[in-house]
């Protein structure tokens, strides 16, 4: 009987913790500074379309347009396309899968085909 119960108990346990989730997030901010009080430009929106996520940014240089840089799983991670002296070189990892900036799950593909962030410094410029 005591072996039963140790076993129900580690069993209960072991389904208890599951499976944690991973996800690719767009990174907060690029490298193109607003300024030195404001800092970088910060994620706008991203959208995610097969093993790509595109996380867009306000453009500095063009006020009015965002920078867009895309990241592939094929590429693990790393940058693809858009300007790599304002993109950073590869996404971010969100452990937790929050929401906000995390477009694709290592587990399940894309999150959803677009979000939108607008968060501080990521408005229009």
């Amino acid at each position: 009987m005591v072996g039963f119960v140790l076993s129900a108990v580690l069993l209960l346990l072991a389904l208890g913790k599951g499976v944690s989730a991973a996800c690719e997030a767009c990174p907060n901010c690029d490298t193109e500074r607003i300024s030195i009080e404001q800092g970088n430009a910060c994620l706008n929106y991203w959208t995610c379309s097969g093993d790509t996520i595109t996380c867009y940014y306000p453009s500095v240089a063009n006020p009015g347009t965002f920078n867009g840089c895309s990241y592939s799983e094929s590429a693990s991670w790393a940058l693809v396309s858009g300007p790599s002296d304002i993109c950073l070189s590869e996404a971010g990892l969100n452990s937790k899968c929050e929401p906000g900036n995390d477009p694709y799950n290592d587990n399940t593909g894309c999150t959803a085909s677009y979000g939108l962030v607008n968060g501080t410094n990521g408005q229009l410029l």
